[in-house]
């Protein structure tokens, strides 16, 4: 019996020092990961590096707190149908209220005010500039003596399909304002050529993994599954064997299908017909705009310039040069539908961040196109 005591104790104090060894391995494992910047932390550096290196941002004095607040104010939640909203944030240059919109300079929104609900993507959002420097705000500005409130509806990566939803959600709850714009063509195009899906949205290979799995379907795991999907989860292993593969997009390659051009043009049209139709019955006046893109200008590039379209993936030049014709046509037989693919074409000074993304001075021309456009439309 005693040897067998002297056993067991051997083998307990055998496992007990594994197992102090293991969770030494896991600690040490942890420290050197939390000090060690990961792919995405990674990626960000290099881009506010790459971004701030622009001669448009090196003459601004926020444009190094502009870019820390983006990407502490680049955080969503759920939202149903839409799939995301931006949070509330409080920042400097960047500042979102409890119901995603973003701060319009000098907008003052009583029950009297004749109000104008702004809908798009990052550009309209104001991605790459400061409140005060968002279309919006210039809107807002132009139409400071008009009695008019411009609110910010604008948000990161929606396409025109999510604005619609987005409307539609509104005027049920009966927030009913007296003019809708819509501002898009850039990620409704973008979106469906990375996922080579027309009429897709941003993330749709993210949230396809995590929807079309066996995760809402109980499921029994063999001893050993358990034990791989457990240890993948510490430290140690990611040290060992690196940070799980980026899931990749799948970019839609020339020659681009027939249907799938047509689909990717008729997609936004059915959009912008049934937002008109909604706001019709609710006695709102809608228009839409069709924004500019950098490689659908006429007028010559710069280097920098040159260098947002050397960065373009493959196929989404096509894809566009294909879609925007359409729509422009489209345009010229829709009284509430506008072309502004070359509005910034006589513009002298740098204007484009990357190949759709505007600074402060090419925001202020198109809130300017657009005021020219919705002036007359507003009741004296």
């Amino acid at each position: 019996m005693k040897s067998i005591g002297r056993v067991y104790i051997g083998m307990a104090i055998i496992v007990l020092n594994t197992l102090i060894l293991l969770l030494a391995m896991e600690a040490v494992s942890a420290i050197i990961m939390s000090g060690r910047p990961s792919i995405t932390q990674t990626e960000i550096e290099a881009f506010k590096e790459r971004v701030l290196s622009l001669e448009y941002y090196q003459s601004q004095d926020w444009s190094q707190t502009y870019w820390r607040e983006h990407f502490e104010a680049d955080k969503w939640d759920y939202m149903p149908h839409r799939l995301w909203q931006t949070r509330p944030y409080t920042g400097e240059t960047i500042n979102i209220n409890a119901n995603g919109n973003r701060l319009t300079h000098a907008s003052d929104c009583r029950d009297d005010t004749y109000r104008i609900y702004v809908f798009g993507g990052s550009t309209m959002w104001g991605y790459g500039v400061p409140d005060w420097n968002t279309i919006p705000t210039g809107m807002q500005i132009a139409l400071i003596d008009d009695d008019v409130c411009v609110v910010n509806f604008g948000e990161l990566g929606y396409t025109s399909t999510q604005n619609l939803i987005r409307l539609s959600q509104l005027i049920a709850r009966g927030d009913i304002p007296d003019m809708v714009i819509f501002y898009d063509g850039a990620n409704d195009v973008t979106s469906a050529n990375r996922n080579s899906i027309a009429g897709s949205h941003f993330y749709y290979e993210t949230i396809h993994r995590v929807v079309n799995t066996d995760a809402f379907t109980p499921k029994s795991l063999t001893f050993g599954e358990a034990l791989v999907s457990f240890l993948s989860q510490t430290a140690t292993y990611r040290l060992i064997i690196g940070d799980p593969p980026k899931i990749q997009p799948n970019w839609a390659l020339p020659p681009l299908d027939d249907a799938f051009v047509n689909a990717t043009v008729q997609t936004y049209l059915d959009n912008i017909t049934m937002a008109k139709a909604l706001s019709d019955a609710h006695g709102i006046q809608f228009v839409a705009f069709i924004q500019p893109i950098l490689f659908m200008s006429e007028r010559p590039v710069n280097e920098e310039e040159q260098q947002f379209l050397w960065e373009m993936p493959g196929g989404l030049s096509d894809l566009f040069w294909r879609v925007y014709p359409q729509w422009e046509q489209a345009a010229n037989e829709r009284d509430y539908l506008f072309y502004l693919g070359r509005a910034l074409d006589n513009q002298t000074e740098r204007v484009w961040i990357d190949f759709n993304h505007l600074n402060a001075i090419g925001n202020l021309a198109m809130a300017n196109e657009i005021v020219a456009i919705i002036r007359p439309l507003i009741p004296r």
